[in-house]
């Protein structure tokens, strides 16, 4: 059955991000928190006469924007987002590592250190506090010396078992690594949004609403907050220029697909709703 013209929209949309020239798919979003279709313009009012009363109201320079809040944080949008493409592949990673120092005055680091890259500490008795640095050399003779033969550490006898050392490394990590670089110099490429939600009547009928975002330039803005507690969330958001679409400058189409259900295996989902009722 067709959808009423009058319905409601209740929940968020899922949404796929497409390469403005190719159309080559970026990323795909099935886990945003909110999606916000927005525009703005600026109103010019003529004034005049005695107690200079608004003669004309006109309105001009219409913005748009394309505003979305993830709480999964998917590393190809990040690249996206910066500018610069999410790369994977073996690259340099950072390590810190808190070891106790065995009776035979060695410790086994997880990963084998980057030349260069190694530091040493012994700490106090608190775990923290940084009693002395020790320096690569011959440990068997040089009190605050230290020897590695591939990720074994060697230490003077004066550091007895139980002690802890604390260590800090550059190492090369596996082929699966993702990468997102942020550099002073890539900056966002325009991007075509495409996504699908559902509307729903008064008498219970479902169907899915489209729309199309067709030139979007996500902005340059990034925060990501590590905090106790809550899941680190990303802001995709983006400023729309517009396309042109049969003659006019477009920024964007609704399309509310009244003779389709929600849902249906053309969606590749189930034909029933979440709450267990038929479409």
């Amino acid at each position: 059955m067709a959808l009423d013209n009058t319905t409601a929209i209740v929940d968020v949309v899922d949404f796929e991000v497409q390469d403005y020239l190719t159309r080559d798919l970026l990323f795909s979003v099935d886990y945003a928190e909110s999606v916000t279709l927005k525009t703005d313009a600026e109103i010019l009012e003529i004034r005049g006469g005695i107690g200079n009363p608004v003669r004309i109201t006109t309105s001009h320079s219409r913005t748009a924007e394309f505003n979305s809040e993830l709480p999964l944080i998917d590393f190809s949008a990040l690249g996206v987002k910066l500018g610069r493409k999410a790369v994977k592949g073996a690259a340099t990673a950072p390590r810190s590592e808190k070891l106790v120092v065995g009776d035979d005055h060695e410790v086994t680091l997880d990963q084998t250190p980057l030349n260069g890259t190694l530091k040493v500490y012994a700490l106090e008795s608190n775990g923290r506090d940084i009693k002395t640095e020790l320096k690569a050399g011959t440990p068997g003779t040089g009190v605050d010396q230290y020897s590695i033969t591939g990720k074994v550490i060697t230490v003077n006898t004066s550091i007895t078992e139980g002690s802890l050392i604390k260590v800090l490394y550059d190492y090369t990590s596996g082929a699966n690594t993702q990468l997102v670089r942020v550099t002073a110099s890539d900056f966002p490429d325009y991007c075509r949004i495409t996504g699908t939600g559902y509307a729903l009547d008064e008498s219970g009928n479902k169907s899915p609403v489209a729309f199309i975002c067709y030139r979007c330039k996500p902005t340059p803005e990034f925060e990501m907050i590590f905090k106790a507690g809550e899941a680190a969330k990303i802001p995709f958001n983006c400023n729309m220029a517009p396309d042109i679409i049969g003659g006019k400058g477009v920024f964007f189409d609704i399309i509310p697909l009244a003779d389709e259900e929600y849902g249906s295996d053309s969606d590749g989902e189930d034909s029933s709703d979440s709450d267990g009722e038929d479409s």
